[in-house]
């Protein structure tokens, strides 16, 4: 027998307006079209930051340092690592022109990150991005 549950709010047991919604690894959701599902885990963005040249890191989720190993090569840690290497990871370069993000090797602890002039050689950048959609350990 199956149930379902409809509700306008879900609100903490004191009343205070929070909720805590634990969701397992195999929760789905109908997609925008109405006809297919998808996992809902899967889908979500597991770790991005935003940092300057160097180790400064101006906002993030899920990194908590960066190394700077070279000129224009980065390594942002995990907070929580990745159960494997084979994830995701897409980076930018913000308010560069002729500019780009090579990855290097990705671990279950850290991405290594290159940022590149359009000529093939590393530089340091202003604005780095970097965002990962893969499997938590």
């Amino acid at each position: 027998m199956t149930s379902q549950l409809n509700v306008d709010t879900i609100v903490d047991k004191a009343g205070s307006g929070g909720s805590n919604v634990k969701m397992a690894n195999t929760s789905t959701y109908v997609g925008e079209g109405g006809s297919g599902t998808q996992n809902t885990v899967q889908g979500l963005c597991k770790a991005w930051i935003q940092h300057n040249a160097g180790t400064s890191i101006n906002d993030s989720f899920n990194f908590g340092s960066v190394t700077d190993v070279g000129t224009g090569n980065y390594k942002p840690n995990y907070t929580n690592n990745m159960a494997n290497d084979d994830y995701a990871a897409s980076g930018m370069v913000g308010n560069a022109n002729d500019r780009y993000c090579a990855a290097g090797s990705m671990t279950t602890a850290l991405v290594d990150t290159h940022y590149k002039r359009g000529d093939g050689n590393t530089t340091d950048i202003s604005e780095a991005l970097l965002i990962v959609i893969g499997d938590l350990a």
